[in-house]
């Protein structure tokens, strides 16, 4: 076993017999990966018999013929680890737009579940939005947006009972005009009726316009029984 310097780094390290006959006297420094003739540059004198000098094919009867292991000081060259460089250094083209395709399927994916917010704050987006996704663009959904400002309920003169309502939209958008649960109820605060009015009921509008309020008036009739035990109401707005 005798020790060699590399001359491109200094860095000395171990070569033996056996790794200097099959790479032809040839070897590459572990740290710096320079192929240079070891007998050239031993701290002392061999105790082997010299390699045959090299010829003009050493270079690549060395990348032949060397093990491609390379641990610290020792020459063991890595042919491995120098393609591994290289493919790291240059990532297949594949990858990349393999990558920038999911990317834009995800912000597809993610524009078409909140088209209709997207619409709602911009309403120029609509026709876009609507031809993105090949579906309807509706407006917003969002049951804390709309708050019931006032109601009341009141018998008609003419006949039937009366329900006035102001809903308002508390967001920066328009949103869904929303269906309507009244429930009529006695002393003990037991419900005696309990209907639903539909968004086409409630307006002629199918959305609340951002901050924005919207007032009701919905008519209907009881019969004589139910009529006499009504105490009072609770109104509530929500998203069938």
């Amino acid at each position: 076993m005798q020790i060699t310097h590399c001359p491109q780094c200094e860095t000395a390290f171990k070569v033996s017999p056996q790794q200097l006959e099959l790479a032809k006297g040839w070897v590459r420094c572990g740290r710096c990966s320079h192929v240079f003739e070891a007998a050239l540059h031993f701290e002392t004198p061999p105790d082997i018999p010299v390699a045959p000098l090299p010829n003009a094919e050493a270079p690549s009867l060395f990348r032949a013929a060397m093990s491609p292991a390379v641990v610290a000081n020792e020459v063991k060259p890595s042919v491995q680890a120098a393609q591994a460089d290289d493919t790291d250094a240059a990532l297949p083209l594949k990858w990349v737009v393999s990558a920038g395709v999911l990317v834009l399927a995800l912000l597809m994916q993610l524009l078409v579940a909140q088209r209709n917010w997207l619409a709602a704050e911009e309403p120029a987006l609509r026709p876009l939005l609507s031809a993105m996704c090949a579906c309807e663009v509706t407006w917003p959904r969002e049951p804390d947006a709309v708050l019931i400002e006032s109601s009341s309920f009141t018998e008609n003169p003419d006949g039937g009972y009366i329900v006035q309502l102001r809903l308002k939209n508390t967001q920066h958008h328009a949103v869904a005009m929303p269906a309507l649960e009244l429930s009529l109820t006695d002393l003990q605060d037991q419900v005696l009726v309990r209907r639903v009015f539909t968004a086409d009921e409630l307006s002629a509008k199918d959305h609340v316009q951002a901050l924005r309020d919207v007032r009701s008036t919905l008519n209907f009739d009881l019969d004589d029984k139910v009529s006499k035990r009504i105490t009072g109401f609770r109104a509530l707005v929500f998203y069938p």
